[in-house]
């Protein structure tokens, strides 16, 4: 004969041992999805970490570098004008048109971030003066800032240091003396002098302008 306690106590062992299996069960498969998915949410946040740091990078690489935008890649052209000017010029450099130069009658551009600048220009010579005397005359900086001179009879080059920028400038003369001036005027970072030499030469010496 069954004994109903005994059975009764039985029973309420089994649910209690398949529920504390089952429980357990549960416990293991929950942890381990918390595990995961802590695993998944920590890869991403180093990825995120990842594409953050890179781009702060890059941000500040133009910075970190100090060097003039373009400075790498010079991109040569020719320019003229209808004054006859007609000068090799680095437009992977000067990429912007700033407006009007700031003497005579041509065209200032300047570097992406601004730290370079050039002006192609002619200007009028009414007063007749020998390439020597229009330096005289015309220099805006003291002669003992200037670290570079050649004047001849038929144009002058000055080169100088003015509060952390090195300038160049140079004009060809016209055959008659009243005639029109072809110039160029090239200011950079004083920092940069060893990249600027090759370009600036190239500048110069490519400038060339009708005689009258």
């Amino acid at each position: 004969m069954i004994d109903m306690g005994e059975a009764r106590r039985l029973s309420a062992r089994c649910h209690r041992q398949i529920a504390g299996r089952w429980t357990a069960e549960v416990e293991m498969k929950v942890l381990s999805g918390i595990r995961s998915l802590a695993a998944i949410a920590w890869a991403v946040a180093e990825i995120v970490a990842g594409l953050e740091a890179v781009a702060q990078e890059r941000a500040v690489e133009p910075a970190a570098s100090g060097r003039t935008a373009g400075l790498e890649r010079p991109g040569w052209t020719v320019f003229t004008d209808a004054a006859g000017t007609r000068v090799d010029v680095p437009a992977g450099i000067f990429t912007e048109q700033v407006g009007p130069a700031r003497r005579g009658e041509g065209v200032e551009l300047q570097s992406a971030d601004g730290r370079a600048k050039l002006m192609v220009y002619v200007e009028p010579n009414d007063e007749a003066f020998t390439p020597e005397r229009f330096v005289r005359t015309n220099l805006k900086v003291p002669a003992g800032a200037l670290d570079y001179r050649r004047i001849t009879d038929r144009f002058f080059a000055v080169s100088g240091v003015n509060e952390g920028e090195i300038f160049y400038s140079r004009c060809n003369f016209p055959a008659r003396a009243s005639g029109r001036m072809h110039c160029i005027y090239v200011a950079y970072p004083q920092a940069e002098e060893k990249a600027w030499d090759d370009i600036v030469t190239r500048i110069s010496l490519s400038l060339r302008g009708s005689r009258n």
